[in-house]
This record gives structure tokens, C-alpha cells and sequence, in this order.
């Protein structure tokens, strides 16, 4: 069975189809050969890599010179422009609403170990509607799936032809 036909089968519909990761103009094409470090989140980057670990960026900060810049995931955040939007939806959402949040926050924080490009930019509530907009495709459709695997219900995906977005949406 292909994996477009075990996706219906378990409903989870898909539409359109993935852009190549060249097309996201957040990203550089080319790696640094100093260090870059976020003015606003901290995060550091040296040959097209980004990470947290503050032992790993004091011992490049000291080999080598260190530019000042935003990182692609705080530029998205400054221009409200959001690589995923995940809408969360029905009246199961609302009986449990707690443990929906919380698995969202777990997946995010498991997903910025690998990535901390990863980012929720804002989540909004409004009666049985729950959005999620991140800042980066895969954590949204991570987290569709996630909610999915656990709670069931009906997820949908829905990717951009012309750039990296998403829209994912789950019902219960």
C-alpha cells in the first residue's frame, strides 16, 4: 500500500505537494564562515547549522569572529509570516483542551533539540478553534500528526506549489 493510500485509509487528506527546501527565502544559501549569533533569541549558526548548546557556541564564539544578526525564525516572527498554520477544531478540543496544549508544547520543545529554527510563533483560541502559526512547515505538520496519532479525528494537509507553508487541519 503506498503511502498516499494508507493515508486515506486512516483519514488524513492531502492536497498539493512539498517544495524543495531551496524555496524558503528565511534561509541563506550559503554557510557562514563566521559565527552568527541572534540578537533576539540567542541562537547561533556557523555552516548552515543552527543551535542552542552554549558550550558548543563559546567554544566557536572563541575561534572565530561573530557577526550580530536576526535569525530566520525571529525575521519570521517580525514579519508575522508563517511557514505552517495549524488549526485545531471540534468540540472533543474543547474537553480537552489541556492535554491538546501540553502535547503541543512537548512536541515543540522535543523538535527544537534538532531544530531551533522550529518555533510556535503564537498560538489563538477562539471557542472550539485553536491556531497554531510556527515558523517552520515540518513542526506544523509534526504536530498535526502527533495530535492525530494520539487523539485521532480527521487531519488534513494542505502545502503551498510556489513556496515552504502549509495549512494543517485537525478535527474531532
Amino acid at each position: 500500500m503506498t503511502a498516499t493510500k494508507a493515508a486515506r485509509r486512516y483519514g488524513i487528506e492531502e492536497h498539493g505537494k512539498r517544495t524543495t527546501r531551496s524555496t524558503d527565502v528565511y534561509l541563506p544559501k550559503e554557510g557562514r564562515v563566521e559565527v552568527a549569533l541572534c540578537t533576539k533569541c540567542g541562537a547561533a549558526a556557523w555552516e548552515k547549522r543552527w543551535f542552542f548548546d552554549e558550550a558548543e557556541k563559546a567554544k566557536l564564539t572563541a575561534a572565530h569572529a561573530v557577526t550580530e544578526i536576526t535569525c530566520p525564525s525571529c525575521q519570521r516572527m517580525k514579519d508575522n509570516n508563517p511557514a505552517g498554520v495549524v488549526t485545531f477544531s471540534g468540540d472533543y478540543l474543547i474537553q480537552h483542551e489541556n492535554v491538546i496544549l501540553n502535547a503541543i508544547k512537548n512536541v515543540e520543545a522535543k523538535t527544537r533539540v534538532k531544530n531551533p529554527l522550529a518555533r510556535i510563533m503564537e498560538i489563538k483560541q477562539d471557542g472550539s478553534v485553536l491556531i497554531v502559526n510556527t515558523t517552520d512547515e515540518k513542526l506544523a505538520e509534526k504536530l498535526g500528526r502527533e495530535i492525530y496519532k494520539s487523539h485521532h479525528g480527521k487531519l488534513n494537509f494542505q502545502w503551498s506549489e510556489d513556496e515552504s507553508f502549509v495549512r494543517v487541519n485537525w478535527s474531532r
